[in-house]
């Protein structure tokens, strides 16, 4: 009988759970607008930190707050007018990288500014015709990754270790399977974790668990890259790749 009457109680308190559960108010968040200071449709969003968020889109266009959303400083990068800002990694309110799509094999670019906007750099220009390139990320302001769709079985990958040029690591990269791409231009599909991993998402026709692979570094310390497929996994306590991929 005692142990009928704990088992009893302790479904009864677990339905008392659930039942509080069910009926908790979900506290949505307050959103405030902000003008944006563009009227041009903005793609990627890349915070700094409370008070500075970089953001970019359509027409070479990118924006860019230091106070929070309070006020927020739009403008067009210089011969950049016909491309798309598909993705922006920021590191303070001076230092900001692009990445740019458009109808050309050379629209698929890197830009980098070091004085908050006022002047752009091409640091990286395609030149292999059928590259389209889906997102970058970074590990420091000075280590980064850029990620194309497959060419030809071959995944035509970038790195910078000096924040300046970029080599080219797709004879490092494991060969496409058939039909293996990434989600379109999105910015979504790769990122970093810690100092040396990194983290590719890859769906379309078919796509794959995960596959690691060592990226000889500057400093000697191979870095770590896996793909990841059609599921969301923790990276980091902070970091998390979210999209599901369609297969």
């Amino acid at each position: 009988m005692k142990r009928l009457f704990t088992a009893l109680l302790i479904s009864t308190f677990a339905c008392g759970m659930l039942n509080a559960q069910e009926f908790s108010p979900i506290h949505q968040p307050t959103l405030t607008p902000q003008d944006s200071g563009t009227t041009s449709g903005l793609i990627s969003v890349w915070p700094v930190n409370p008070q500075v968020v970089w953001a970019c889109g359509r027409n070479g266009t990118f924006t860019v707050t230091t106070d929070g959303g309070q006020t927020w400083n739009a403008s067009v990068v210089p011969g950049a007018e016909d491309l798309q800002f598909r993705d922006v990694q920021a590191f303070s309110a001076r230092v900001a990288y692009l990445m740019s799509i458009g109808a050309n094999p050379t629209d698929f670019r890197v830009y980098k500014t070091l004085d908050g906007g006022a002047t752009w750099t091409i640091q990286f220009e395609n030149q292999i015709p059928l590259a389209f390139y889906d997102g970058f990320a970074f590990w420091t302001p000075h280590r980064g990754i850029l990620h194309s769709d497959s060419v030809n079985g071959v995944f035509p990958d970038f790195r910078t270790t000096d924040g300046m040029t970029w080599q080219d690591i797709s004879n490092n990269m494991p060969p496409a399977l058939p039909g293996e791409f990434s989600f379109a231009s999105s910015g979504t599909c790769v990122t970093t974790q810690g100092g040396r991993n990194a983290w590719i998402a890859t769906g379309a026709q078919t796509s794959r668990e995960s596959w690691p692979l060592q990226i000889k570094a500057t400093h000697g310390t191979p870095m770590t890259l896996r793909c990841l497929a059609r599921q969301a996994r923790v990276l980091s306590p902070s970091i998390s790749v979210t999209r599901s991929m369609a297969s």
